[in-house]
């Protein structure tokens, strides 16, 4: 995700810098009254990308409507900014694009002359979506262009899929090697808190008017084509949730990475994988394995593992629902008590091979 580029602000301390590497043009005065006119604001703002501290591309964002629902993207790279470079500073854009500031669209315009610049963008995921009829100036005439567009939902390096059952929707969250979240919803209600994943939901139609997701009448159906958009682990994960929801997986054979949790949750999480399809655990049985059967630490630490079940990140595929009350009762369950009582049930009443999952 272009994690060695470091993207900022422009500031008008950069001003010498970006005529030295020919970024911009004229005396440094005029370049710092430019640098003041791009500004940040609510049309847009310049940015520059870095790495090891050395300028290799200056970026101007443009933000079309007060929504931000679109970005659309200019960039000019220094001349020993070569295609790898170039590729890392496109890529972090999108990241900051989509991941910290929530666009569902951001759009580039190429001309069709800069043949190395259009191999970097649709290798980023990026699609012509229309020619744009003498866009270029040149010394002797005009050219055309073409405008370039990646939606959320198309986003290669990190996305989400949602896949429906019978209580409601599961939203798998990953890259191309892992998967760091698996969350369900009830039908109706909203994706809160994660504008990115709303933006994927609204793109594909999955939610009702009202803004949560929409029941399943279809329209979850994902063909090979939609496959394609996603990383290829949140793929692999959809297709096997699919499979177990319809009672023919009970086990995931997908990597899973956990990107949040101290090492005491990880700990409990990782132990969770252990419990086996149809079988449940007393939160005190998971105490006493982590503490090698030891009575009296496990009694310390049964509250805190309970605390860890209700903050696993990756539902389902780390089956948290299969620990219970050491009387039976089904309690403490982040999705509800219902959706716990549900997957319970589902795997109670189906007999398939269990499978297994990696680490990433």
């Amino acid at each position: 995700m272009g994690s060695m580029i470091e993207l900022r602000s422009i500031h008008i301390r950069d001003s010498a810098v970006l005529r030295s590497r020919g970024l911009m043009e004229g005396t440094l005065a005029l370049i710092e009254d430019d640098i003041r006119s791009f500004g940040k604001g609510s049309s847009g703002e310049a940015l520059i990308a870095l790495k090891n501290d050395e300028i290799y591309a200056m970026i101007k964002l443009f933000r079309p409507d007060r929504r931000k629902c679109r970005a659309h993207l200019e960039f000019v790279f220094t001349k020993d900014a070569n295609a790898d470079t170039q590729s890392a500073v496109v890529d972090r854009l999108l990241d900051y694009c989509f991941m910290e500031e929530f666009y569902h669209k951001v759009t580039v315009i190429c001309d069709h002359g800069n043949e190395g610049l259009e191999r970097i963008i649709t290798g980023a995921g990026f699609v012509q979506e229309a020619v744009l009829r003498d866009e270029v100036r040149r010394k002797t005439g005009f050219a055309d262009s073409g405008l370039f567009s990646i939606l959320s939902y198309e986003y290669p390096a990190y996305n989400v899929s949602f896949v429906p059952f019978e209580r409601g929707v599961a939203m798998i969250g990953g890259g191309k090697d892992y998967i760091d979240r698996v969350k369900l919803f009830h039908y109706g209600q909203k994706i809160e808190n994660d504008r990115f994943a709303e933006n994927v939901a609204g793109g594909l139609g999955l939610l009702e008017e009202a803004g949560g997701l929409a029941r399943n009448d279809g329209r979850y159906a994902i063909d090979a084509e939609q496959l394609d958009f996603l990383p290829e682990e949140v793929g692999r994960a959809t297709l096997q949730l699919t499979e177990y929801f319809s009672s023919s997986r009970a086990g995931f054979d997908v990597n899973i990475k956990f990107n949040q949790g101290t090492d005491f949750q990880r700990e409990v999480w990782y132990t969770l994988c252990d419990i086996p399809y149809g079988a449940t655990r007393s939160y005190e049985e998971i105490a006493l394995k982590l503490t090698g059967g030891d009575k009296t630490k496990a009694r310390k630490i049964t509250r805190a593992v309970g605390a860890a079940c209700g903050d696993n990140p990756i539902a389902v595929i780390v089956p948290c629902h299969r620990v219970i009350g050491k009387d039976g009762s089904i309690v403490g369950y982040s999705a509800g008590i219902d959706i716990k009582d549900y997957l319970l049930l589902h795997e109670s009443f189906t007999a398939v091979t269990p499978l297994g999952f990696k680490e990433a």
